[in-house]
């Protein structure tokens, strides 16, 4: 399938990139709303049952209020950030404001997408507010699988979950988000399948262990048998299905995690940044803090030498110890494809 043509801005912050000097502000920004959550997944930082370091009470108590949230908003849509991701650290939809905080960034004409369990959704009202895409947390394709990833679910959860995305299919784009791990590797080539039926994308992550839940961690031999017969069988059922995937990424990112390739190069200094729920502005999902928004507006922040620090270290690949578990790897993968086509056709700083 050919990619779309690059527009202006792309090109722009891809330039910014190879000058290694930001040209505008991020694409996107991803604002954390809240740490507390209603599921349990076996493999997350923060609320995975085996964690051997459980969040404290405190930490899951933590939300940003609604005056923070419209400052934050008006700040980053001021640097001409033109995606708003809205997550927690836990669940969004336990945030009381959540419906407040999605029509205000699509009053402000924003693209919006949302991450989420999906469980305390009501789709249609979403469609209704226009929310563009939801990244949803399924890591299954049955609901014995789910219920063995969401252990305080049931499998009429999953049932309920499949019907209500159905319900907003053509009206809200859907990609559900498969981590995988060693509960569910096999069923790679099925997650396709509920994707077509569904009508949505998929993206493949290779699943973290956190302390704790290491058992839960790919065996070699899963890692042999997703890359030398699951990816690829996946891939040509994605082409019979017409689904839309990230297996090439998922693969790479496999094969990163085993020493096979190099890292694609970082780009989260100059397409993304986070707002997290207590205010601080980390670089990237690896939670590396570059400023806090109560100390100076987010374009200050984003210009900053504190900032320009990380971009030039990680310029010089110097990684950081997440960089291994990178959750920004689709998009460094992509922008690195993109950064290639435009040196090809002979693009300078």
């Amino acid at each position: 399938m050919k990619s779309a043509p690059l527009t202006p801005d792309q090109q722009a912050r891809l330039q910014g990139y190879l000058a290694q000097r930001p040209a505008l502000g991020p694409e996107t920004v991803h604002i954390d709303l809240i740490n507390a959550c209603n599921l349990n997944c076996v493999t997350c930082w923060n609320y995975a049952p085996g964690l051997a370091t459980p969040k404290p009470v405190s930490w899951k108590a933590q939300r940003m209020e609604a005056s923070v949230f419209a400052r934050v908003l008006a700040e980053v849509a001021a640097t001409g950030a033109q995606r708003i991701i809205l997550s927690g650290g836990g669940e969004p939809f336990v945030h009381p404001r959540i419906h407040d905080f999605i029509a205000a960034v699509k009053a402000k004409g924003l693209t919006l997408t949302v991450i989420s369990n999906g469980t305390l959704c009501d789709f249609e009202r979403l469609a209704d507010l226009q929310v563009d895409q939801m990244l949803i947390n399924m890591s299954s394709a049955s609901a014995p699988t789910y219920v063995a990833y969401h252990p305080n679910q049931s499998e009429a959860s999953f049932h309920q979950l499949t019907q209500g995305l159905a319900c907003v299919r053509g009206r809200i784009a859907i990609n559900l988000v498969q981590v995988i791990n060693t509960l569910n590797a096999h069923e790679l080539v099925d997650m396709l399948d509920l994707a077509s039926q569904l009508g949505t994308r998929v993206s493949y992550k290779l699943g973290d262990t956190p302390p704790g839940t290491q058992s839960l961690a790919l065996a070699p031999a899963q890692r042999h048998q997703l890359t030398n017969d699951l990816i690829p069988r996946a891939i040509q059922r994605a082409k019979q299905l017409g689904v839309k995937h990230n297996l090439p990424a998922f693969a790479d990112q496999l094969g990163q995690h085993a020493g096979q390739t190099h890292p694609p190069a970082c780009f989260a200094g100059y397409l993304y940044s986070r707002v997290y729920v207590d205010g601080r502005v980390f670089f990237c999902c690896e939670h590396i803090d570059v400023g806090h928004i109560d100390e100076a507006p987010f374009a200050e922040i984003w210009a900053s030498p504190r900032y320009d620090t990380v971009r030039q270290r990680l310029h010089q690949g110097q990684s950081y110890p997440g960089c291994a578990r990178c959750g920004k790897h689709d998009m460094n993968f992509t922008a690195a494809g993109q950064l290639a086509k435009l040196q090809s056709a002979g693009v300078e700083p």
